[in-house]
């Protein structure tokens, strides 16, 4: 008796030497952005380039780590205004963005895209389990990046609030 075995997509997700975010993971962070908070916030825009400097002014940062296929983590930046605006959207009342319960909305918020995200990945073959979030919080900010890490930003807009997708990926030598 003989046994066969039939292999789909056997190209790494990841090459070695590849130094750019593996495209489905970029596909599916668009995808989870906008339909995670086009349910929470009403209709979102994918910017090519955004005008906002999202290094400076106040502003709250949610972090998840990823490990299965792909080693990976995602930040999303929300501008002072932008994250009142979703927190409010979110939680159905106003929170103050020096509170702690805005470290809380942001945290479930980047919680929500993240579980959305791994969703889209394992529907597309890619294995993926998320770390808890972790929240920052400041003003003239910006996570410093090893230059073995490879980034990539993606920019939103709803309701005339911009907010970004940083995604982080190790470089393979």
């Amino acid at each position: 008796m003989y046994t066969t075995t039939q292999t789909v997509n056997t190209a790494p997700i990841h090459p070695f030497g590849q130094e750019i975010v593996p495209t489905v993971l970029t596909e599916q962070t668009v995808k989870a952005a906008v339909d995670s908070f086009t349910k929470i916030c009403g209709a979102v825009e994918v910017i090519d380039d955004d005008p906002t400097d999202f290094a400076h002014g106040k502003k709250i940062d949610g972090i998840i780590s990823f490990v299965g296929d792909i080693t990976w983590s995602l930040i999303l930046v929300l501008p002072f205004r932008s994250a009142e605006m979703m927190a409010q959207k979110f939680a159905g009342f106003e929170i103050p963005f020096d509170s702690e319960d805005m470290g809380d909305v942001v945290g479930e918020l980047t919680n929500v895209l993240a579980g959305v995200l791994c969703g889209g990945l394992e529907s597309v073959g890619v294995h993926s389990q998320m770390s808890l979030p972790t929240v920052t919080s400041g003003s003239d900010f910006e996570q410093l990046m090893s230059e073995n890490l490879i980034t990539q930003r993606l920019f939103f807009m709803t309701n005339d609030h911009h907010f970004m997708v940083k995604l982080v990926v190790a470089r393979h030598k």
